[in-house]
């Protein structure tokens, strides 16, 4: 079930209080001015270009878990690292921020069904929650304690390129976590 914001943090941003780890990040998306449908891959990374990014672009203004650099580790052996922040919050750039988009954007699934969907309705019915949503990721499993949010707020953004590689516009939501 989908939790309400508590309202607009500092800079507007719709801010969530949550628990440092034990709920599932999802972000929905439908097609921009282009009307071409959105992409879904959520894991396009090249350690010699930083202009190879995933459809999903997110990024965090603090480090998640424990802000390992390295991109899209998975356990068991080491363990599975947390994501760096990207300060200041922008989506392109360098390696270090393709590095660190990619790192975060891989931890999510695409669904383009609302069958699929991670979200359910207040009857238990699975669905997106936004009309018109035509694709929607989350966090798979979930935010582990490899993800754990730091106490505070941490600014997460995120932006979806369509087919033809056009992002669209970037919203951010506050993750606040208290001691």
């Amino acid at each position: 079930m989908p939790v309400a914001s508590i309202g607009p943090q500092d800079d507007g941003y719709p801010t969530f209080l949550r628990p440092p780890s034990g709920f599932i990040i999802y972000i929905e998306a439908k097609p921009g001015i282009s009307r071409l449908p959105l992409g879904t891959m959520t894991f396009n990374s090249d350690p010699g270009d930083p202009g190879v990014l995933p459809d999903l672009q997110t990024v965090v203004s603090r480090p998640l878990g424990n802000g390992s650099l390295r991109v899209c580790d998975e356990g068991p052996s080491p363990p599975i690292g947390g994501v760096p922040a990207t300060v200041p919050r922008m989506f392109t750039g360098t390696q270090a921020v393709a590095n660190a988009v990619n790192d975060l954007s891989c931890r999510f699934d695409s669904r383009s069904s609302t069958m699929q969907a991670c979200t359910r309705d207040s009857f238990g019915n699975y669905g997106f929650t936004n009309a018109g949503a035509a694709v929607q990721f989350c966090t798979s499993p979930g935010v582990g304690t490899e993800l754990a949010f730091p106490f505070g707020d941490t600014i997460v953004c995120a932006r979806v390129r369509d087919v033809a590689g056009q992002p669209g516009q970037p919203s951010c939501i506050a993750v606040r976590v208290l001691p």
